[in-house]
Order: C-alpha cells, then structure tokens, then sequence
C-alpha cells in the first residue's frame, strides 16, 4: 500500500511517545481454525450502496483442543448459516454480536464448508461512488479497499494477514460495467439485451490473506499491454491497464514500464513474478495512493499524467513500489502488522531500485536522501519508535515514515554492508524458504546471514528492534601533515545511545591520486587519522552512502568548493552544496552559482545549490539565482522558483509572479505560487487569489496558490480561502485551503468551520481539519474533537485526533508560529549583515581567504521577554495590517 506520503508534523511535540494513553501492546490472535478457501456469490445494488449474496468458507482444524470458528463480519443482515461435512448440511446455532461471528465445529471434524447468507451496508471496505451536484463529474464506482482490516465489512473472513486462503469471486454488476477482482477470468456474462445484469467469475488458486481480496467494478477502458514472459511459467503473465474512458494515453503513459519492471524484479530477487496475470485499475477519490491486491492493483487517479504533468513528474514509483508488493505482502506475507515493514520497507526500497535501473547511481542516492529527510522529519517532530512495534491502537497507525521510509533505509543499508550478490542472494532465499507463507522480521535476518556468513543481529537489534537513529557530527580537518576526520554521536541516550557504524573517507591528493579509508566504530566518539604530506583538495565523507542518520559534516570551504567541483558522484557534489549553504563566505556564494548555472551539471547539484543560495540569501545569492529562473530543467526552476521566496523584495514578486502565469511545468506554477506569498508584498494576496481558478494536474497549482495565501498571513484572503475548503472543490485545494485557515485568522468563525469539517466524508479532509484546529490551539476546538473520537472509524483519522489532543494539552501551538515568523524575519536580516561583514572582510588588507578558512558571523542571542499568548495576537494582529498595507 503506497501511502499519501503527507507527513502529519504540525504538532511542536517531538520527543512525544508512539504509543497514545490507553493503548495495549497487541499479539498474533490464535488460529484454532484456518480458511483455506473463500468463494463469495455477490450482488452490488448501487443505488442503495449495498451488498448481498452468500460466502462460502472452506475451514480446517488447527487445534484439537477448540471447538469454536471466530469470523470477523461488522454490521452484517445473516439470513441463514449452514455447515457442511463430508457433503452433509446442517444449521449450527450460532452467536453473532454485530462484530463477530462464532460457528460451533463439533470435535471429531476436521475439515467443514461453513455457508453464510448475508447483506450489507458497508461504512469501510466497499466504497460506492456516484456523481452529486457539487461533484457532477464523478464516476459510478465500486471498489474495496481492506488494508488493513477491513474485509469484515464486506466479507465475513478470518481478517488477520497470518490467515491466507485460495479465493474465488462472482459477481452480479449492472448492464456495461466491468468488474475486477484477484486471478484470472474463469467466466463472463455480458448480454447485449438493454438493463441486462453482468456476470463475473475470478478464481486465485494460489493463497492470499484477506486484506487483499478485491472488487472494483466501473467503466474504465482496457489496455492489454505485450504478455510478459518469464522463466518459470508455462504461459507469458498477461498485464492490463483498467483506465477512465477518454484517458487510454494518459494510461499508457503511466504504465508503459510495468512489463520492464516484472522482467526487472523476476531477475534482482531471482524469484519470477509468482502469480499468472498482473492488472492495475485507476479509480476516483481513492483513499490510498495505491493498493496492491494480489494481481489486481488499485491505484488513485493522480497517477495519470497529462503531457504537462510529465515534464517532470513521473508514475514509476508507486508503478514500482505495488508491483514489489507481489513478491514482499502478497507472495511473502507478515505474520502480524508488527512486522508489516517487511511489506512495505520492500516496496519503498525497489521503488528506488527501480529508478536506479532506470537513471542511474545518481537518482538513486538522491531518492534515499530524500527518504532520509521524510523519515527524520517524522521522528524529530512526531515521535521515534522502533520499526517492529507491538505497541498501537489500529495497525494502520503503524503505516508511517518509519514503516516505510526507515524500512526501505535499513534495506538500502544492508544492501550497502553486504553488497548486492550477497544480498540478493538472501533476498532470494528469504523468498524461497518461505514461499507462499507468513514471515517475521527473524526470517530476513537468518537469510541475509545464511547468504553472508555473517551475524546480523547488532544490526537488526539497533535499526529494527529498537527506536532512534544516529545523530552524527563530523568535523574534518588538516594540520601539521595530518588529516582527522572527527565523529561524534549526539543523539540523547536511550535504547539505542550508540550505534556501531562503518566511517569511510575519500581523500583526493593535491597530485589527484586518491585513496580510501575506513573504520568501525561503535564509541560516542572516535576519529581517523590520515597522514598526509601535503593539504589535501578535498575529502569526502561515506562515499559509499553507508550512513543513514542526521549527519553534520563541517569540513573547510576549499574542501567543499573543489568538492562541489569535482566530487567522485552527484551526492558528494550536493552534499558540498548543502554544506556551502552554510558557510556565508564569497568564495562559497561563486562557486555555488557557478554549479547552478552549469548545464552539464546534474540537476540535483544544481537544484541543490539553489537551495543553499537560498538560505544564504543576500544581494549576491538572488543575483545568481535571477538567471536560472528560466532554466531549461524544470527540477531545477523548481528549486530556484522556491529559493525566491526567501528573499523579502519586489523583484523577487515580479520574477515568481511571471512564473505563476508562464512556467509550462505545473509544479513550477504552484512552488512559484507558495513562494510568491512568502515574499509577503502588498499584492501577493490579490494576486495568489486570482490563480485560485487555475486548472491542473492533481490540483497542485490551486493548492501552491493556497499555501501562498497561508505564508502572506494577509486576512483579506481569508472569504475566498473559505470558498475553497468547501465540498465540491478538489481534494488537495480543500486540503491546502483548511490549512490555510488558521494562519489567517484564529477567530470563531474559523473554528467553527473547521469543526464541521470533522464530519467531511473524505478521511483526508477530516485529518487536514483536525491539523488546522491543533494549529488554532483554541481550547473550544478539543471539545469538538473529543465528541468526534467516539464516532471516527477511520484509524488514520483518529490516530491524529488523539494525537492533537495530546498536544493541545501542551498549549505550544501559538507560540510555535508567532516564534517561526520572527525568525524568518530575522533570518533575512542576519544574512544580509553576514554578507556585508564578508565583503568588508575581504576588502581589508590582509583579508584574503586562507585555506580553510571561512568569513562567518553569528547573530548575538538576546535576552527574550516573557511570551505571552496576549501579545502572540498583537503581533500577528500587526504583520496582518502591515501585509495589508495599512
């Protein structure tokens, strides 16, 4: 399952627990009887949004010493329940409660057919869709979505993933609908006659758990792409694409690569794609990004890109990331959601594996950076936990950047430590031994160590059973022939307080022969010592991308500029950049922008050195940032786009401004539009409100637009702010508009909406209020969301409830953004001071950089008065009316 990716981080709260009050630590359910088989005979009645049919479960003993079958089934109408043994039928007495079914086996038997006549009216795991007034354009659909456990409201089933079962759907759908569910098409009925009803017959003859058993029925158009052929198979694996009618190229455009990507995955894990046929079907208002039902994928519509879309983004990720799921969740599943990285730490890894494959070396680092920063912002803003956690309300609060992000991590740093004939090798016999099964986190370790002679369980002990991650501080220096490269850990001591990590170093001489060197240490302090006659040109720190944590390199800028110059990959040339937005000094400043405006370059030291010039901000830095701003790349304009909006001027508004109305590449228009409300002009407001009726891919120019009204803090935005929250208006603009909200205004006429938004049908939405009225910190507000906890059913939403009102009892909420917008003022002031005191450094006689040397001043701490929330409101009340002009 692919996540939105959002990450809920508003709380001011790090450091906070994972596990909420009253949370039970949860354990495997026993199984004294499994499902070995599921038939379901099913008929949708879409106008009422209901199902009825029967459900057939095919039960073996496990245990002699029970004699009772639990079955999960939520607000189920049972019209009869029947057991058949050895083709003999019978009506058992059974107990219902509304949440779970309990079937008496008599204890002589030990296998039995238990069939079950039902209706239902399911509020989670079948989703019906038909257009309204406000949303004219919506298709009618049904589709499912039961991950993690909400196959009990449309299918009484055993709903734990240690259950897995051999399934069979048919299915009565309405005249010139399609269905799709798990397998192949046994049979079909699509009569001609007007108002006739359409059958459907899939069959999986290979065991899969309950959460992903699918339906989807719609009229879509379907793609056959070119069969797939794989070793292993007796016939090619035929893939097809379900897309909205009209939306064949869009389709094409997103999946062309599925069949690469099989060939690519049978090959890397040495295991060839394990099912008979492979779809993937694009729905509306999908709560997930993607969700990878065992040969069937739901993906959400945003996958599909139009020609502008593609300019520079791409759909192979989430393409990649539920196609891994086949083999890590489907093939091989968790025994409990404890262990659910091992679904999807997998899939988030071969996403980048996949871009590797594709791009290169370069692009993947790059992607593993990113998860870097993901991950870390979550566990320094929400809280740290370890990766295989017992400890959780729903299992769907497991499903953050830790499962995913810091799963796939540990992966890449495997794959790094063992390197990858070793480590696929054990990829390959983690696959094998426990083909068709339900692992553990243990199952992994014991391949990877069966593959590699080596013990693993340090390893798994600090990065996987245990939370946190290294905080590192690296200092490299050279002095008197001697090269030191020192390292520190600083993360607060705990569970984990020290890593044993791997430290390398890539050391170009001043004759440009290069040498490596590498120890371990597992010490909060250590270093390496290299002799070197003469200063080195530079130094680069884990070349290799062995470390995974927060890393402070401070290194001397003519390290970092030839560094940025001439470093051995894209991540050691980006990583200099970063560390140069830092430093302040002139020297730094040119050789940044010489890296932006170099077109042969790679766009991610480019982009990169945008972004330091951004934080170094001054004169200087917006002059070289100004050329670029019509760049050919449009990752790179993107990330020049964003670093203008750091600079507080009139012309940075009229470069962004032309940006919004030109740039051909939609995320372009919407960075622009964020950026042009953190200018905070007198126009901005007017202006970002007028690109409020622009249309695009996934809505992302109208959402930037939002954003941008959030950063003016300008309340004169705040009507059509309002208008954009409202129902009827796309999902992301909602989003980026209840945000919005309480950055301009916290009066009760916000609060109050807000509060009705509790109730959106949309779970996204819900959650994006629940964000808004923690950000308000109004003590009416917990009220709301108390009364709205007791009637939630999605986990997602009431996982961030409880954790709004844990942080409300905080009451830091307003002082965190009147302090945010002080330091952004201060930021700019403090930068354009360092740049003139290294101007005036450099025109003093003697001043002239040594080597090593940097032109840096530090802005003085003073002594701050006591906050009060009284002046908080004073002092947002004065920037509203000076961002208004008055």
């Amino acid at each position: 399952m692919a996540s939105n990716r959002r990450n809920h981080s508003r709380c001011a709260c790090a450091g906070a627990p994972f596990a909420l009050s009253g949370t039970t630590r949860k354990y495997e359910r026993s199984r004294p009887f499994v499902t070995e088989h599921l038939a379901l005979d099913l008929a949708l009645d879409l106008a009422h949004k209901s199902v009825s049919g029967s459900a057939t479960l095919s039960v073996r003993r496990e245990s002699p010493l029970d004699h009772v079958l639990v079955l999960d089934a939520l607000g189920f109408a049972i019209t009869k329940l029947s057991l058949v043994v050895s083709g003999k039928e019978s009506e058992p007495a059974y107990e219902y409660d509304g949440e779970q079914l309990r079937v008496p086996i008599p204890k002589n038997v030990k296998r039995a057919n238990v069939v079950i006549q039902y209706s239902a009216k399911p509020r989670r795991g079948l989703y019906f869709l038909s257009p309204d007034k406000q949303v004219a354009s919506r298709p009618v659909q049904v589709w499912s979505q039961c991950q993690d456990e909400d196959a009990r409201h449309w299918f009484p089933c055993q709903d734990k993933p240690h259950v897995k079962m051999t399934t069979e759907m048919r299915v009565e759908v309405p005249h010139g609908f399609v269905a799709l569910s798990n397998g192949r098409l046994v049979a079909s009925e699509t009569p001609k006659v007007a108002r006739a009803v359409w059958r459907y017959h899939f069959r999986l003859d290979q065991p899969h758990p309950s959460y992903l058993v699918t339906l989807v029925v719609g009229q879509f158009s379907v793609l056959e792409d070119k069969a797939v052929t794989l070793g292993g198979h007796a016939a090619p694996v035929p893939v097809t694409y379900y897309v909205p009618k009209g939306r064949e190229a869009d389709g094409w455009r997103a999946f062309a690569d599925t069949p690469k990507m099989i060939r690519l995955f049978s090959e890397l894990t040495g295991v060839a794609y394990p099912w008979d046929s492979y779809a993937q079907v694009v729905v509306s208002d999908f709560i997930f990004g993607g969700m990878e039902n065992t040969t069937a994928t739901t993906m959400y519509e945003h996958i599909l890109l139009d020609e502008r879309a593609a300019l520079d983004i791409t759909s192979n990720d989430l393409v990649a990331h539920e196609l891994a799921h086949q083999w890590f969740g489907d093939y091989v599943t968790c025994r409990d959601w404890s262990h659910a990285w091992l679904n999807e730490g997998f899939a988030t890894f071969f996403e980048h594996v996949e871009r590797e494959h594709r791009l290169g070396r370069d692009e993947y680092e790059y992607g593993v950076a990113g998860d870097v920063d993901t991950y870390l912002s979550e566990a320094g803003s929400r809280y740290e936990r370890a990766i295989v956690c017992r400890d959780y309300q729903e299992p769907i609060d497991l499903f953050d950047r830790h499962l995913y992000e810091k799963g796939g991590l540990v992966l890449h740093q495997l794959r790094r430590q063992l390197g990858d004939e070793v480590f696929w090798s054990g990829v390959n016999g983690y696959l094998t031994a426990n083909a068709g099964g339900i692992v553990e986190t243990n199952d992994l370790m014991r391949a990877l160590e069966k593959a590699s002679g080596r013990s693993l369980e340090q390893f798994f002990d600090q990065w996987v059973f245990r939370p946190g991650h290294p905080v590192l501080k690296i200092k490299v220096s050279y002095d008197d022939r001697v090269l030191v490269v020192q390292l520190k850990q600083t993360q607060k001591t705990g569970e984990t307080a020290v890593f044993s990590l791997p430290i390398s170093i890539r050391v170009v001489h001043a004759d440009k022969h290069v040498t490596l060197h590498e120890r371990h240490i597992d010490s909060a302090s250590d270093a390496l010592v290299v002799p070197c006659e003469t200063r080195p040109l530079w130094v680069e720190v884990d070349p290799d991308f062995r470390l995974i944590g927060s890393l402070s390199i401070a290194s001397p800028s003519d390290f970092l500029r030839a560094q940025l110059r001439g470093g051995s990959s894209a991540r050691m040339r980006w990583m200099a950049a970063r560390s140069l937005g830092e430093k302040d000094d002139m020297l730094g400043i040119e050789a940044l922008g010489q890296a932006l405006a170099d077109e042969q370059q790679s766009w991610m030291v480019r982009a990169e050195a945008a972004k330091a010039l951004g934080r170094i901000r001054g004169a200087d830095a917006f002059g070289l940032l100004v050329p670029q701003v019509k760049g050919r790349h449009p990752k790179v304009r993107r990330a020049v786009t964003a670093a203008l909006g750091n600079f507080k001027t009139p012309e940075a508004f009229r470069l962004l401004t032309q940006r919004c109305k030109t740039d051909p590449s939609y995320l372009v228009r919407s960075t622009a539009a964020d950026a042009l409300g953190a200018t905070r002009q007198p126009a901005a407001a007017s202006r970002l409100v007028a690109m409020l009726g622009q249309e695009s891919w996934a809505d992302v120019v109208r959402a930037g637009a939002l954003s941008g009204l959030a950063r003016t803090r300008d309340e004169s935005a705040l009507d059509a702010v309002f208008e954009m929250s409202a129902y009827g208006v796309p999902t992301r603009a909602r989003r980026a508009a209840i945000a919005a909200l309480p950055q301009l205004s916290e009066g009760r006429k916000v609060r109050e909406h807000l509060e009705r938004l509790l109730d959106d049908a949309g779970p996204h939405v819900r959650i994006s209020a629940i964000d808004a009225l923690e950000e308000l910190a109004d003590e009416k507000g917990k009220s709301a969301l108390r009364r709205h906890l007791r009637r939630e059913l999605d986990g997602r939403v009431s996982r961030r409830a409880r954790e709004a009102l844990r942080n409300l009892g905080e009451g830091t909420s307003a002082q965190h953004k009147k302090l945010v917008d002080d330091l952004e003022t201060l930021r700019g002031e403090v930068a354009e001071l360092r740049i003139k005191l290294a101007k005036l450094e450099g025109k003093r006689p003697g001043g002239s950089e040594k080597p090593g040397a940097t032109a840096a001043v530090e802005p003085r701490t003073a002594k701050k008065a006591p906050y009060t929330k009284a002046k908080a409101r004073a002092s947002r009340s004065r920037v509203r009316k000076a961002a208004r002009g008055k």
